[in-house]
């Protein structure tokens, strides 16, 4: 049998089965014969002790001045395994708990920054690229994001934009900034339509979009960040209040 390769599966490291071997052979001795016949550095045999002592599997006790070392009973090995998986059985059902398997439930992500930001809009972008029949639904404010997003994360959504076929429909504040990207936009793409909001309000400091079974959700404001949501159910609700405001929406 293979002992190191089987302390190994117990959660031992190769140094640290080789180390452990060697105590249980050489009885009580030093570090230095240890070392020896685990064939390993004597600095690199001090830590791994240290480890194994904290583990149970080593003691250390002091004679003529001199620090000896011995292996503890092997059964302490089967102690260790239980008193681990008796850990696991406790954290289980809170692992369980955060284990997202369930379809049904979304799957909730956070992109951070300018680099976050991008890599949200590529992801868009590709995604829309391998669905060339797919619509890209847009809300949001536009005048606050460029306001607070940084001009090279509104630029750089304009260059992928532009090489998007795919249909997009938008909703947007009635205002001046919206009326003026809306004349860049259908330039570069035509099936980009876009309404303005009526009289029920407006939208205040986060742009949305909703592609397939996702939704993300830009903070417009100094902070930059991105959630996304993935979910057919919640996808299919947003879908539903868009085409709802949609058909009340102000054609441009």
């Amino acid at each position: 049998m293979d002992l190191i390769k089987t302390l190994k599966q117990t959660g031992l490291s190769e140094n640290q089965a080789s180390v452990y071997i060697a105590t249980l052979q050489l009885g009580v001795d030093t570090v230095l014969n240890i070392s020896r016949s685990a064939n390993l550095k004597r600095p690199t045999v001090y830590l791994i002790l240290d480890d194994l002592e904290r583990r149970g599997l080593v003691s250390k006790t002091i004679q003529r001045n001199k620090i000896l070392y011995e292996a503890e009973s092997p059964e302490r090995l089967l102690t260790d395994l239980k008193t681990k998986t008796q850990l696991v059985k406790g954290i289980l059902p809170s692992l369980k708990a955060i284990h997202n398997i369930d379809p049904e439930k979304p799957n909730i992500k956070i992109a951070e920054g300018v680099s976050g930001v991008r890599s949200v809009y590529n992801g868009i972008f590709t995604y829309l690229s391998h669905h060339p029949q797919e619509e890209l639904i847009i809300y949001g404010s536009l005048k606050d994001a460029a306001e607070h997003f940084e001009t090279s994360v509104v630029d750089y959504f304009y260059q992928i934009m532009a090489k998007s076929n795919n249909p997009i429909r938008e909703i947007g504040n009635d205002d001046h900034e919206t009326r003026k990207y809306y004349k860049t936009s259908s330039k570069l793409n035509p099936q980009h339509n876009i309404r303005l909001i009526r009289n029920e309000g407006r939208f205040f400091q986060t742009d949305n979009m909703l592609y397939g079974n996702t939704l993300i959700i830009f903070s417009v404001k100094e902070q930059i960040f991105a959630t996304i949501i993935e979910s057919p159910n919640i996808a299919e609700t947003y879908k539903t209040l868009f085409n709802m405001a949609w058909n009340s929406g102000r054609m441009l």
